[in-house]
């Protein structure tokens, strides 16, 4: 797997999706620690791109799949992009 940058993407985007699904499941019980702290490891996730550019690249096509807008701008970071649709900061963390 750390050979093929395509089954990378594909288990990049299997566990952002599971990560998104528990995370809204914890804000509907009402667990606002344990939202958090998904999100803070969805936010690793999406800084960890910055380290593999091909799978930022393959991700590039597959932003749907991660619940980004469509046509993103080819010189926005999709790293940010993702933290930015948890409404987390790329350099900071959660936010308020």
């Amino acid at each position: 797997m750390r050979a093929d940058p395509n089954l990378r993407a594909d288990r990049f985007v299997e566990r952002w999706q599971q990560l998104s699904q528990d995370r809204d499941r914890l804000y509907r019980a009402g667990d606002m620690a344990g939202r958090k702290t998904l999100g803070q490891e969805m936010a690793g996730m999406a800084k960890s791109l910055e380290r593999d550019p091909q799978v930022e690249s393959i991700l590039r096509g597959r932003t749907r799949e991660l619940g980004l807008e469509i046509g993103m701008s080819p010189g926005r970071e999709l790293g940010r992009e993702l933290s930015r649709g948890l409404g987390i900061s790329h350099d900071r963390g959660l936010s308020r």
